[in-house]
């Protein structure tokens, strides 16, 4: 019990010194902690009640979908147009600050003689 404490409290750690004081966090370690997280609540409730919970949620996304699926159709195309953008956006080329004062230093010159 104290080792699943332990990793929670990692995972808290880490997540209020990204919100406090800015830190980075890479992918990689989004990933191993979104594991580490799915692995302590797959062990605190155990396999067959992690099974219900999931049950549960798929039958009131359905419901949701019965009762507002205008609604549940916006929402799932907002969750793909999210998902583009983050995929886009991670795959796009970073800003390089010294490549644009390059940039501009080559063409103040070039534009003054």
């Amino acid at each position: 019990m104290l080792t699943l404490c332990g990793i929670l409290k990692d995972i808290l750690l880490v997540g209020c010194s990204v919100a406090i004081w800015g830190n980075p966090v890479t992918k990689t370690q989004l990933f191993g902690y979104a594991v580490a997280l799915g692995g302590l609540l797959y062990y605190k409730l155990g396999a067959e009640q992690f099974k219900q919970y999931i049950s549960q949620g798929g039958r009131a996304w359905s419901e949701f979908g019965v009762q507002r699926p205008a609604m549940r159709k916006a929402l799932v195309f907002g969750l793909v147009l999210l998902t583009i953008f983050i995929l886009l956006g991670g795959l796009a080329p970073t800003y390089a600050p010294d490549q644009t004062q390059n940039l501009r230093n080559m063409l103040s010159t070039g534009l003054g003689s």
